[in-house]
């Protein structure tokens, strides 16, 4: 099955040093009839070319299974390292992926 990806909520978000962030969440939809899909699994990697030191409780990918809506959320905190600067999640399923952008301050 293809499908697409789409960032519902997270995107664009920043907080400060050392806070955590609010869960993502993206959608998964069927390619072929536009449905959700259900029970893929979704990873959410950071990329921390800053050197923000930002990174998901217990360290990153971060995996998930998508609901039966679609969607799926990050269920591990993802906390804000010391430094200020930009991290990117990216998130994959599949051929399916979408970029997360976030800022520290």
């Amino acid at each position: 099955m293809t499908y697409t990806m789409e960032a519902l909520s997270g995107n664009g978000q920043g907080v400060e040093r050392g806070e955590r962030f609010a869960p993502l969440v993206v959608r998964l939809v069927s390619e072929e009839d536009g449905n959700p899909v259900g029970g893929a699994v979704v990873s959410y990697f950071v990329d921390d070319s800053q050197g923000t030191g930002t990174d998901f409780h217990g360290g990153s990918p971060v995996r998930v299974t998508s609901t039966i809506d679609g969607t799926a959320t990050t269920d591990v905190p993802l906390v804000a390292g010391d430094s200020a600067g930009q991290v990117t999640i990216r998130v994959t399923a599949d051929s399916a992926n979408c970029t997360l952008k976030l800022t520290v301050r």
